[in-house]
């Protein structure tokens, strides 16, 4: 064989090690649990296998990642020698009722970090089920602790039905054309007049901060 196929096999087997150490423990997570000398030398060998990956000589990068190789796998004994325990998610499938994608929820970063290496649909923690919680609003939440059991099946934006005594409150004419936005009305207005504006206009190919 080769130098310079010796050397890709070292890396791709080097690849398929490393992919599986971050399933089991996570990614960024098996240095952590080890003891810190040997995380050090981790990444002195992790650095020396950059050096010669960088060096482009086969040589170099076939034996730096057999040393990775064996370094992976001396966390891997550490850890599991320590009483260490590899992630083991629980995964929740849910669908979204709107497009009918199939989503997982786990505990943690880690945990989603691993799931989603293994599945095509979205992974979410439950920290992000929370965000999701947060901007049901006050109204949702309150519904939810006065009556236990209820069931949120949608969530739709708040507004005020045309005729209602609020929107006659808000003083607009019949016919008469809003210009205007309401606060006392969300969702019910028209597009405030053109005019002159000091903003420079949005650079779409940049990828300017769209406020919504």
């Amino acid at each position: 064989m080769s130098t310079d196929r010796f050397a890709q096999f070292a890396v791709g087997r080097l690849d398929e090690v490393a992919h599986a150490m971050e399933r089991k423990w996570g990614i960024d997570r098996l240095p952590k649990l080890v003891d810190p000398a040997l995380a050090a030398r981790f990444e002195v060998q992790r650095e020396k296998l950059n050096e010669a990956l960088r060096s482009e000589r086969p040589d170099a990068i076939a034996t730096q990642a057999a040393a990775m190789e064996r370094a992976w796998k001396a966390l891997d004994a550490a850890a599991l020698a320590d009483g260490r325990a590899p992630l083991a998610p629980e995964i929740w499938e849910t669908v979204i009722p709107s497009t009918g994608e199939i989503v997982a929820i786990v505990r943690t970063a880690e945990e989603a970090s691993a799931v989603a290496r293994e599945r095509n649909g979205a992974v979410y923690t439950l920290a992000e089920v929370a965000v999701a919680i947060d901007a049901f609003g006050d109204q949702v939440r309150a519904v939810k602790a006065t009556f236990p059991g209820a069931s949120v099946t949608a969530v739709r934006p708040a507004s005020l039905p045309i005729g209602s005594r609020e929107s006659k409150r808000a003083g607009v004419p019949p016919g008469r054309k809003r210009t205007r936005r309401s606060s006392s009305a969300a969702g019910f207005f028209a597009p405030l007049p053109e005019t002159a504006s000091s903003k420079p206009p949005i650079d779409w190919e940049r990828g300017d901060e769209i406020p919504f």
